[in-house]
Parts: C-alpha cells; structure tokens; sequence
C-alpha cells in the first residue's frame, strides 16, 4: 500500500486529472485483484496449521499449488478490471479521467499477478516465524518504486531535480507510475520467493489441493470483493464529483491505507498464531484477543495522528486549494474510522487462522452493501454532502463489520477449534 502512496505523492505533482484517473485506475484494479488476494489469504491457515502440527511438506506444497492457482485467475481478473474502465464513461465519469484510469490499470496489470503471489509467499514464511523477508521486501520495493515512479512520472524534471542532466525522458504521468508499480511489485516477489526456496520440502501425498484452495480462497475473495469492492465504488463515484474530489479522495484513501498496513500485519501475525493453536489442538481465543487488543491500540494512535496533523498530512501531497478543501474534511471521517477499520482486519485475521471463511463473507456484504453503499449514496446525492457522505457511508459499514467479526470470533474460540 505504500507504493500506491508513492504515485499519489509524484502524481499529485503533476496534474489533477493525472491523480484523479489513477485513482480510478486503482481502485478497479484492487477490486478485480480480490479473488487472488482471496486465494493468497487461503494459504495463511493452510500454511500455519501445517507448521503448527509439524508437517512442513504439507506447507510447502500448499504454497506451490497457491501460487498455480493465482497463475490461473490472473488473465481473467486483468481482462474483467480493463473492461470495467470501457463503461466508467457511461457511469458518467468525466473523459479527461478515463485515459489515464486506463493507462494506469493496464500499465500495473502484471501487478494482479505478482501481489497476491507476494502475499501467499509472506504467509507461508509466516508461517516459519520468518518476518524479516517480506520487511526487506519491502524496504527494497519502495526504494525502486521511488527512482522509477520519479523518473518516468516526472520525466527529466525528476533528473534535473537532483542534479543530473536531462536526456529527454517525457513525463508519463499515470503510464509511468503504473509501469514503477509493476516493476517494484516484481521486487517484492523475487526477494520474499528467495527466502521461501530455502524452506522447500519434500511435496508430499495429502498436501492441499487446488480444488481444497480454491474452495477456501473463492469465499475469502469474495469477503473482500465485499469489502474492497465499496471502497472501490466510493472511488469511481466520487469521480462522478469531479477531478478535486476524487483527486481528494485518493489522498485521504492513501494515507489510511499507509497507517492500516500496521492493522494489517497485526492481522496476520494473529491469523498465523490462531493457525498455529488450531494446529496444536489448545484453545486459540487467548493469541485472538491479544490480536484484536494490539490492533485497536495501534489504530487508536494512528487516529491522533490524523487529528494533530492533518494539513500537514493532506500538504504533503498536493498544493491545489479545492483538493486540500475537500481532503482536509475527509480527514475528520479518517479520523474517525480508523479504529473500526482496524478491529475487523484483525478479527477477519482471526477467523482466517481458524479457517472461518463464509461467515466473514456474508457478514461483509450485509455491512458494506446493505448499510455503508446506501448510506453513502444518500448522503452524498441526496444530502448533497459530496465525498464527505461518501466517507460517512464508510464509516458505518466499518462500524457494523467490526462488531460482526469481532463478535464471530468470540464465538468460535469458546471450544477447541477443528482444522481446515
């Protein structure tokens, strides 16, 4: 998620409708991606349950065949996101946004690929209590998606900036930064997949399957189609309010997103510990809780944040006056929602580990589409509140999700919790 703050950061440098059609372009793309990241999350109880019961060949070919499955759904997930951008004009988004929405989507298009991949590799190391892999990905990631993204988003004023000579290289705007997403992305996968060959085993018989995967990984995909898929909505409907909103909204979006990466690793430490006690056969409510109790804390402070600093924050970012309007009273809703949006990702983690997939997927679609989609699209049309009911919609699905899960969770761990 950081490399999406990188392009906010280099595109809102170089025009409005730049950053707005990325955003767009962005938004599709992590929605179309759900089944993968569904399929890559179905590693994470697979892998940990394994380890947790000592049987490492058993990991090791659940990541294989993860990894085969995700080859598998990539083409069809790029082909549904590209044409997905061919009816944003009839949805009525503005044409100066569609172009670069396009460019961006199709320009990151291996991304739908490598992400997920990179994800199920972290899982299955995880798993094996190898963190330090996927940081060092990252660390590297971000440092090539910064040179990349500066140089083709920019072009030579990017060269020119710290002091080298022009060559002639043309800003490629929204092009250029979804060409360094895919670049920094195939990083993440080459340094974490290094890591996970040293850890290969012996493929052996009663290893998951990918029908067993699949039947795991297309219920958690479709939790987060659930949930992705309205902020995905809020993306492309706040493009319905011109090039400021949206420009405002990928900000906004951006900066919640950087901070919920914390909650999200919470998330999956907790997902591997749950994993792990389900696999030893002992009770997984204690590792859970903890879980839930680390996230709500973290996102408690991340919230302080947003409200001592948020024209600092929002600043960062761009100089436009009607962005900085609309950004800075969408920090307020931020503020607001972090706490839930990091409570459900630690509970959904949760359930993950003990392999509790339908239940997070219908209680997402309930939260997110029967009272945050409508809420927003009352109170942003008809209230006339713009992006910021749109955020309020959110928010209240945030809020009935979190509850729901958090709730679940209780639930499940009051017994010995079978393996998946």
């Amino acid at each position: 998620m950081t490399l999406g703050l990188v392009d906010v950061a280099f595109l809102g440098r170089v025009s409005v409708a730049d950053l707005g059609g990325a955003s767009i372009g962005r938004s599709v793309s992590f929605a179309a991606s759900s089944v993968g990241f569904g399929i890559a999350s179905a590693l994470e109880p697979l892998a940990s349950q394994a380890v947790g019961a000592h049987e490492n060949g058993r990991a090791w070919g659940a990541l294989l065949r993860t990894l085969r499955a995700l080859a598998w759904v990539w083409l069809p997930t790029v082909l549904v996101a590209v044409g997905i951008t061919y009816l944003l004009p009839a949805l009525g988004v503005a044409a100066n946004l569609v172009h670069p929405a396009r460019t961006y989507l199709v320009a990151q298009a291996p991304s739908l690929f490598l992400f997920p991949a990179f994800l199920a590799i972290k899982s299955f190391l995880q798993a094996h209590h190898e963190t330090r892999p996927a940081l060092v990905a990252a660390v590297v990631a971000n440092v090539v998606n910064v040179v990349v993204c500066a140089v083709l988003v920019l072009g030579d004023a990017a060269l020119l900036r710290v002091g080298l000579p022009a060559v002639g290289l043309r800003p490629l705007g929204a092009l250029g930064a979804g060409i360094a997403n895919a670049v920094a992305n195939l990083v993440l996968v080459v340094v974490v997949a290094l890591a996970a060959y040293k850890r290969r085993e012996a493929d052996v018989e009663g290893a998951p399957t990918l029908r067993r995967i699949f039947s795991l990984g297309l219920p958690m995909g479709l939790q987060l189609a659930a949930e992705i898929g309205v902020f995905a909505a809020v993306g492309v409907l706040a493009g319905l309010l011109g090039e400021h909103a949206v420009s405002a909204h990928q900000i906004v979006i951006g900066l919640s997103s950087f901070t919920f990466m914390g909650a999200q690793g919470i998330s999956s430490a907790t997902s591997v510990r749950v994993g792990y006690a389900v696999g030893e056969g002992r009770s997984a409510r204690r590792p859970g809780l903890l879980g839930l109790a680390v996230g709500a804390v973290y996102m408690c402070m991340t919230s302080l944040v947003f409200f001592l600093a948020p024209g600092f924050l929002v600043g960062l970012f761009t100089k436009d006056a009607e962005v900085l309007a609309v950004a800075l009273g969408l920090m307020k809703v931020a503020m607001l929602f972090q706490v839930f949006d990091g409570v459900q990702s630690v509970a959904a983690g949760a359930l993950r580990g003990a392999g509790d997939v339908r239940f997070p997927f219908w209680a997402n679609v309930g939260a997110h589409w029967v009272v945050g989609a409508p809420l927003a699209l009352v109170l942003c049309f008809r209230f006339g509140m713009g992006a910021a009911g749109l955020w309020w919609g959110l928010f209240a699905g945030l809020v009935v999700i979190s509850v729901l899960l958090a709730r679940r969770f209780v639930v499940v761990s009051r017994g010995l919790i079978a393996r998946v």
